[in-house]
């Protein structure tokens, strides 16, 4: 086995050029890299989802899943007008656009779409390949990003294609006298934790699932070898999960494509917004967010505001579609998924952190939401 750590858009390594291999599992940037990688190998397993081996497979993250994560995401926010910014050319930018578009006419939501073009001039401007040539040169097309930002009616959710276009319409939004997130809310995609923690302010993302692309790489190589009887180490895995079971067993069979469902929105500032003109549901928005894990009720919060309960449940219903109490619950479950991903407290001092008064009643209200325990939910998603 050879391992060999390379930037995203260098070469086959030449000294491997005129060898061969059983198999790879390669991240191809470019076309370049993966026709040398296929000159190299019998079987190529590409977790980048872009260019099709001539035999072997892809995985990708699922763009339809993507879309739906973000819609969900800004629909539960109170947005109605939610947008999307892509590169024009770029495979999985347009196939994330295309699904967005598509559940947003589904769901009739005010929508728009704004893909940043690379003219034949700049293709020979910019000498790397692929998509980091694309993000390259939406740096110099900021001002067109600008006047579309100054042109959507406010409030308005943009959904990225990734995370640094995600960042390039935090800077345009900002330069735009835009506040992000109360007028502009931006999410992207791949939750790269450099590129979001240093956007100002922090990008929230859609986290892929990087570990099980990965294991089932690694799986799919295994059984494409073993199809022509090549020795290879066992593996252990949940037949229910493995892409194996989705590939055909041929010795000739052609390319076949495997998507994976993102595993979660990573909420940071950029979109940690509920978007309400009304200026006494506001207040009470932020006072639940400041007092939820303190065991406050709703006529804590009709005191705050100064309105009768009954007002205020119908206000929240009708921005909302949700009652204040479902409200204080939504973020007391958030902050104990928060506990369970970040920390490796036990369940009764996260239930006394979050204002449930035992673990049981945590346990309950938890499964209630997501259809899991605390514990099966810090198994599934917690990295290590």
């Amino acid at each position: 086995m050879i391992h060999l750590e390379r930037g995203l858009s260098e070469a086959v390594p030449s000294d491997l050029i005129g060898r061969k291999f059983d198999g790879v599992i390669a991240r191809s940037e470019n076309e370049s890299i993966a026709n040398g990688i296929q000159q190299i190998a019998r079987w190529v397993v590409d977790l980048r989802g872009s260019f099709p081996p001539k035999r072997g497979a892809l995985i990708d993250t699922d763009a339809a899943a993507c879309a739906r994560l973000a819609i969900d995401h800004f629909v539960e926010r109170g947005f109605r007008r939610i947008v999307f910014c892509g590169y024009r050319g770029v495979d999985f930018s347009e196939a994330r656009g295309d699904e967005f578009t598509r559940y947003c006419e589904e769901e009739k939501l005010d929508t728009d779409r704004f893909e940043m073009t690379l003219g034949e001039t700049e293709n020979t401007a910019i000498p790397i390949e692929g998509v980091l040539r694309h993000e390259a040169h939406a740096e110099v097309l900021e001002t067109e990003l600008v006047d579309w930002l100054q042109q959507q009616p406010l409030p308005t959710a943009v959904f990225a294609c990734n995370d640094v276009c995600g960042r390039q319409v935090v800077r345009a939004a900002v330069k735009a006298g835009l506040r992000v997130p109360e007028q502009i809310a931006v999410l992207g995609v791949d939750n790269d934790e450099v590129i979001c923690d240093l956007t100002n302010p922090p990008l929230s993302s859609i986290e892929p699932d990087s570990y099980r692309i990965g294991f089932e790489g690694a799986a799919l190589l295994a059984e494409l070898l073993a199809s022509e009887g090549v020795e290879h180490g066992s593996t252990d895995r949940d037949s229910k999960t493995s892409a194996s079971d989705k590939v055909d067993q041929q010795k000739d069979a052609a390319c076949q494509r495997l998507t994976i469902p993102p595993r979660r929105v990573v909420t940071r500032f950029s979109t940690d917004v509920l978007a309400v003109d009304d200026p006494d549901l506001s207040s009470a928005i932020k006072f639940i967010r400041l007092h939820a894990c303190r065991g406050i009720g709703v006529a804590d919060i009709a005191k705050h505001v100064a309105i009768s309960r009954a007002t205020l449940e119908r206000r929240f219903r009708v921005a909302l579609d949700r009652t204040p109490r479902e409200e204080i619950e939504r973020i007391r479950l958030e902050h104990v998924k928060t506990l369970l991903l970040q920390t490796d407290y036990g369940l009764d001092r996260i239930a006394s952190m979050t204002a449930y008064s035992k673990a049981p009643h945590l346990i309950t209200a938890f499964r209630r939401q997501t259809g899991l325990t605390p514990i099966n939910f810090r198994k599934r998603y917690r990295r290590c």
